[in-house]
């Protein structure tokens, strides 16, 4: 039960599928490791959104996002060994086909197989987005982002997986994968080595985390909305998530009305669905035994 400016709503928990499952025990895998290295890191977008409104997973959602500081998570992607198996930190360090400028942890024991990645030699398995937490601006009282930085990073993002040559040929559609490594060479300049990637990450990075007013996700579907101030995620405030405690920003009312507007209130039915796409799902067949598409 929650109370929401005034208005009291009850929610029934949510009761997990397979995946979810899944998922949850990949989140308690970040956490073990950011409570042991005292990283800071908080639920991100429709995660708290869940934990607020269902005290878990909202119950059509496919998949969990986190959030850390850029400092914090900076020294989680150092830290890929401390993951126990089947776990694996994926970013574009420990995994030349992945191009995205954040980070999954994923389950190597099973399969998902999201559909821009389908073509693409990597890791394929269950996954928790993990995104930074930049600075989106330094001036003083600033109410959001401004400025096209946000839609620039996102438009080169959608850029970074065209230019590699880590994708597996599709003979049964021989044409879609000449045009694939034709693209390829096209974008190579830009791409060889994940360096749009880089370029990406140095920009994110280009207002000093610690100095700046404003913070947010970049490389998340909400631009210039997506940034706030500091404050708003501070140390955190303890929630719950399908029975486990999580952090969350301190000021989470104010952070998903910002997003959500009346966040509290469900969608109509034909909007309650998932947002990812796959062209392969198992939670008992790992990515590299699982048949091919």
């Amino acid at each position: 039960m929650y109370n929401n400016g005034g208005r009291i709503e009850r929610y029934l928990l949510t009761i997990m599928n397979d995946l979810q499952k899944k998922q949850l025990e990949i989140l308690k895998e970040i956490i073990r490791v950011c409570e042991k290295h005292n990283l800071k890191y908080y639920l991100l977008g429709g995660s708290v959104l869940g934990a607020v409104r269902h005290e878990g997973f909202i119950p059509w959602d496919d998949d969990i996002d986190i959030c850390m500081p850029r400092p914090d998570f900076d020294k989680l992607m150092a830290l890929k060994d401390e993951f126990k198996a089947p776990y694996f930190l994926q970013n574009t360090k420990t995994d030349p086909g992945f191009t995205y400028a954040m980070a999954k942890l994923r389950d190597s024991s099973t399969t998902y197989v999201e559909t821009v990645f389908s073509r693409t030699k990597m890791n394929h398995g269950i996954f928790v987005d993990i995104f930074p937490l930049d600075g989106m601006s330094r001036r003083k009282n600033a109410k959001k982002a401004i400025g096209p930085k946000p839609y620039l990073l996102w438009f080169m993002w959608w850029f970074t997986y065209m230019g590699h040559f880590f994708r597996k040929p599709n003979w049964k559609k021989p044409h879609w994968t000449l045009l694939g490594y034709l693209a390829s060479i096209i974008f190579l300049p830009f791409n060889i080595f994940n360096w749009t990637a880089k370029l990406i990450k140095a920009w994110t990075k280009s207002i000093n985390y610690d100095k700046a007013t404003l913070i947010g996700p970049y490389l998340t579907m909400y631009f210039n909305r997506d940034s706030f101030p500091k404050s708003w995620f501070g140390d955190g405030v303890e929630g719950t998530f399908e029975g486990m405690k999580v952090i969350l920003p301190t000021e989470y009312d104010k952070y998903l009305t910002q997003i959500y507007g009346d966040y509290m209130k469900l969608p109509p039915l034909d909007k309650q669905k998932g947002h990812h796409w796959h062209k392969g799902c198992s939670t008992t067949i790992g990515y590299k035994d699982f048949p091919q598409q």
